[in-house]
């Protein structure tokens, strides 16, 4: 395995390398040349094809007088430009017809000559159109690229200002509901509107943690701490309560954190509201969150918020509770395809545990 390992790491490593040399030399055709560096390359390139073709001379078969010329215009056709091609391959085929096809230092034509420089007309020709055409179709394609980046910065813009705009809704209505339960006199009424306005303010937080459009997956352990602070936050509660953490590193699909942060913030609500005894002045709540793999397959991940407060009282069922927070709870979990539970612990207080498969 490590042998496959070490190269499959080698193979990657490779990729990646000939992705970069096919970028630069990508980058290097396409860029724009004054008219000095062209000359230059095309004469040092012609320069440099003609010299090579005289050592190569005494030891080269007859029948090869265009041998170097080929890569000059190829090169010269690809890293200068176009023109600084045509005016090489010109140069080139003067230069071989006069030093290196019979009649030797001469420019006539005949039969045999006519059909060399013919066939070294079209092949250059062909050079010169194919790196033409390359270059047009990588400027399309920069092109092309350049709209799909823009389009794909314009579109995380849009979203991440409506995300924006929608968790500040979402704050302006929590605040409005804190202001309507301060003028509420009826204490019922004023409880509600209270849990209303923490529940709403609460989603509006997660909403800005979770609205990026490029998460794929959320660190589990660090989401719960920040939304567990935020939730008491929220809710006003942070002198009285003492938040505890024992979080095993959990990584969840972006579609789940929303209704695991959710419930998080509802057995915290829930904790916070009913956990304290007449006795008990402060709460401290321990979030622990642990993961097991499952035979099948998988891991099984379980939460447990833990209370220190007077726990659940005889006879209490999840699934027939009456409370909105349980039964927010309860709801969301469902759409985990996990289980939720509460019961007293041993050492005292109340257990919540959310169990769900990840």
């Amino acid at each position: 395995m490590d042998g496959i390992e070490t190269s499959a790491q080698g193979w990657s490593s490779q990729g990646t390398a000939s992705a970069g040399l096919l970028a630069r030399l990508t980058e290097m055709t396409l860029a724009k040349h004054s008219l000095w560096y062209e000359a230059v390359f095309a004469t040092g390139g012609f320069a440099l094809a003609l010299y090579i073709r005289f050592v190569a001379d005494p030891i080269l078969p007859p029948g090869f007088p265009f041998l170097t010329f080929f890569p000059a215009v190829l090169l010269t056709s690809a890293f200068a430009s176009v023109r600084s091609g045509v005016v090489v391959a010109i140069a080139s085929g003067v230069a071989a017809r006069y030093f290196f096809i019979t009649p030797i230092e001469s420019l006539s034509l005949n039969g045999a000559s006519a059909v060399a420089m013919g066939f070294f007309t079209l092949v250059v020709l062909t050079e010169i159109l194919l790196i033409s055409a390359v270059k047009q179709a990588l400027l399309r394609l920069r092109a092309a690229q350049q709209r799909s980046d823009d389009l794909a910065t314009s579109s995380a813009l849009m979203f991440s200002e409506l995300q924006h705009r929608v968790s500040n809704n979402l704050a302006t209505v929590a605040a409005l509901l804190r202001l309507q339960a301060g003028q509420t006199k009826d204490v019922e009424a004023k409880q509600v509107l209270s849990v209303a306005q923490v529940r709403i303010d609460t989603i509006s937080r997660l909403q800005r943690r979770l609205h990026s459009p490029n998460i794929q997956s959320v660190a589990v352990a660090d989401f719960i701490q920040d939304m567990a602070a935020d939730t008491i936050d929220a809710a006003g509660a942070g002198a009285n309560v003492t938040l505890k953490f024992d979080l095993t590193p959990v990584q969840v699909v972006h579609e789940k954190a929303i209704p695991l942060g959710l419930i998080v913030s509802e057995l915290l609500m829930n904790a916070v509201e009913h956990s304290p005894g007449p006795e008990v002045r402060a709460v401290v709540i321990t979030i622990s969150l642990s993961q097991e793999p499952r035979e099948g397959g998988g891991h099984l991940v379980t939460l447990d918020v833990h209370d220190s407060g007077k726990g659940v009282p005889d006879g209490f069922d999840v699934d027939t509770s009456k409370s909105l927070g349980i039964s927010i709870a309860r709801q969301f979990a469902l759409q985990l395809s996990g289980k939720l539970s509460l019961f007293n612990a041993a050492d005292g207080g109340a257990i919540s545990r959310l169990q769900f498969e990840n």
